[in-house]
């Protein structure tokens, strides 16, 4: 039962006061009626359930009233906090069905339930049961009051302060959920598109894969070019795939016409100019009959020009080359080149011819464009070096550094005794150990041939 000091519940609640529990700001009665504060009275005497809620029968916090639920010991309120998860207040009892029942109560919320969330006002009769400064610094509560503290402002003050807290925890709360949602929606749309980017890319590798073996069917059979040759390898490593980098065979009038080229770019733009190319390179030899290398050259310029609209556009796209025709009756090597020069070794001496400055295709300032023609007599054994410039480029060593055509042109010199699979792997392996780690710079593309008198 409630004892005397009770009464100071209502002791200043007067018609001065009413305003401590009036609406806030002021709406109008026509506005549709807000969600109550859901709050729990814990307590085993039912005159402090009807004198609490007679004393906040007006009450209101943001335009909300308040909805009474009541518990009469531990076990109870556990259960109806179980069944109204979204209580925002409970005014607990410490002393019930047992000296620290309220206490009790508080541990099932705080660990069994897991609800940080709701507000819990502690309030007792016999405050000597539960020492105030142990129970604030032990318990998770927002205030520990005696009843007979509890006239109408403080119970004002309390009662406000305390959804003042939950409103701000549960704003808070919301927004996590909001941003985890928003988290959850958005990662699922970035496995989405993963999932998309990933079907793309295993159809354009799927597409680039059949290019490859396009542009492989194209390139001369090596066993033909062997069947002349027999002394002859290619040390092919294109950068991505399908390669800009190609070489080229062909035979006319008993003369034979090799070359290794270089397009523009590399992978798959580099790929279709390739292909371009090894057309040209078929239509002017095997159709025109065209195989002198500086006459080729100068077709194929105008070829490519032609094809890619070069005269008016922009476009600078076009390729480097070094182009040999053998003529095995007069054992005569013809050289021409658009950049890229013929390395050639004889009698254990390196020598080079350098390539015209001017590529084939690309911007063109001169009236007309000449390659030039060189003759090489094979009258002694001859090793033969054609190459594009992606070994001599590539980034490497200790220091990083580009390998450089000098030292190209040493290890071609090294090498030349040994038998060509030799020298193809040797340079395979020179060139792994200079690159390392890091990525290829370009295309690699060497021809290796030894003619005999």
């Amino acid at each position: 039962m409630l004892n005397e000091d009770d009464d100071l519940l209502f002791a200043d609640y007067s018609e001065e006061e009413e305003g401590l529990f009036a609406e806030e700001g002021g709406e109008s009665s026509q506005e549709p009626e807000l969600d109550p504060w859901d709050v729990m009275i814990v307590d085993d005497e039912e005159e402090v359930h009807n004198v609490t809620r007679f004393a906040l029968s007006d009450y209101r916090y943001k335009g909300r009233r308040l909805k009474f639920l009541h518990a009469y010991n531990g076990p109870q309120a556990v259960t109806t906090l179980q069944d109204n998860p979204n209580i925002a207040l409970i005014l607990l009892d410490v002393v019930m069905e047992s000296n620290d029942a309220g206490l009790k109560v508080i541990e099932q919320i705080r660990q069994d339930l897991s609800n940080e969330f709701i507000r819990i006002i502690l309030r007792t009769g016999q405050p000597g049961e539960a020492p105030e400064e142990e129970v604030i610094i032990k318990y998770d509560i927002n205030d520990y009051k005696n009843k007979t503290e509890l006239t109408d402002k403080k119970l004002f003050t309390t009662i406000t302060t305390s959804l003042r807290s939950y409103s701000d925890i549960m704003e808070i709360e919301n927004y996590r959920l909001n941003l985890e949602q928003k988290v959850k929606d958005r990662t699922r749309e970035v496995v989405r598109q993963k999932d998309i980017i990933e079907k793309k890319n295993q159809d354009i590798f799927s597409s680039i894969n059949y290019a490859k073996r396009i542009q492989e069917a194209i390139l001369p059979r090596q066993d033909r070019i062997r069947h002349h040759f027999p002394d002859f390898f290619v040390l092919f490593k294109p950068r991505d795939i399908v390669s800009g980098d190609f070489y080229w065979y062909a035979e006319k009038e008993d003369k034979y016409i090799f070359t290794a080229a270089d397009c523009t770019g590399h992978g798959v733009p580099g790929a279709f100019m390739s292909m371009l190319g090894s057309a040209f390179l078929g239509q002017i030899v095997n159709e025109k009959g065209i195989t002198r290398p500086d006459l080729i050259l100068n077709e194929l310029h105008l070829l490519i020009r032609e094809a890619l609209k070069q005269a008016e556009s922009r476009n600078r796209d076009g390729m480097d080359m070094a182009l040999c025709v053998y003529d095995p009756a007069t054992q005569i090597l013809e050289f021409a080149g658009a950049k890229n020069p013929l390395v050639y070794i004889q009698d254990n001496q390196i020598h080079q011819i350098k390539g015209d400055r001017a590529p084939i295709g690309g911007e063109q300032k001169e009236a007309e464009r000449r390659f030039t023609r060189h003759h090489i007599h094979i009258n002694r054994p001859t090793h033969l070096f054609l190459f594009s410039d992606g070994f001599s480029d590539q980034f490497g060593g200790p220091e990083n550094k580009k390998f450089m055509i000098k030292n190209l042109r040493q290890l071609f010199l090294d090498i030349h005794q040994k038998p060509l699979a030799e020298q193809h792997d040797h340079l395979d392996q020179v060139y792994e150990e200079w690159k390392g780690k890091e990525n290829a710079t370009d295309d690699v593309l060497v021809l290796g041939m030894r003619l005999e008198p």
